[in-house]
């Protein structure tokens, strides 16, 4: 049997090692305006480029592209808090109570640990690790049965609920997984929907148990 892949390419390269820490986003399809997604996307693989062929020691240069692509995902995220032009399915609380509970369900059935989930009204914030399977064969099933849940509750039939890739970083650190969960936790206070990020009630903690 041909081993999975750990890499992968679709608009966005993906590195999705078996023994990887993961910050994940899920959005929804349409969520964000396909001309300033792309230019983003342009300019951030552009200044990648630049960055991989300058001179200088190793190490500096992994510390200037991490940083790059930290900067990207911050600029992403906050797009996604601030646009008034897509879908915001996932106010719904049925809605997401069927993404919350299918993550709960894998994580319960110990297909992967499941650290820290926020649904946001555009987009899901997830960080897991102990994989047990392909992280974009659990994501593409994951996404399918929402999708099918989501768009059964919305009267839609064989529409585009989620876009079909999924931005993953790979957490490299200890500093930065707790930098990470903090960013997650309290992605609704920074979108300023709630004042702690103890009163959004779409918020998994790493005890796996919702907070509402």
């Amino acid at each position: 049997m041909a081993k999975e892949p750990e890499y992968y390419r679709r608009r966005l390269p993906h590195w999705q090692p078996a023994d990887g820490v993961f910050h994940l986003v899920l959005r929804l399809y349409g969520s964000l305006p396909r001309n300033t997604l792309e230019q983003m996307k342009q300019s951030h693989g552009n200044r990648i480029r630049e960055l991989e062929q300058m001179d200088g020691e190793a190490s500096t240069l992994t510390d200037l592209i991490d940083q790059e692509r930290t900067d990207y995902f911050l600029q992403f995220d906050q797009l996604l808090d601030q646009c008034k032009t897509g879908p915001y399915w996932l106010k719904d609380e049925e809605i997401a109570t069927i993404v919350i509970s299918c993550f709960l369900h894998w994580h319960e059935q110990e297909r992967f640990k499941l650290v820290a989930l926020c649904v946001m009204p555009n987009h899901v914030h997830v960080i897991l690790y102990k994989i047990q399977l392909p992280l974009f064969r659990i994501l593409q099933t994951i996404k399918t049965y929402t999708a099918k849940q989501a768009n059964a509750l919305l009267k839609r039939h064989g529409e585009h609920f989620w876009q079909r890739e999924t931005y993953d970083h790979l957490i490299r650190t200890r500093k930065e997984f707790d930098n990470q969960v903090s960013y997650v936790l309290n992605n609704p206070v920074a979108a300023r929907l709630a004042d702690h990020w103890e009163d959004w009630p779409f918020t998994v903690t790493p005890s796996g148990r919702r907070q509402h």
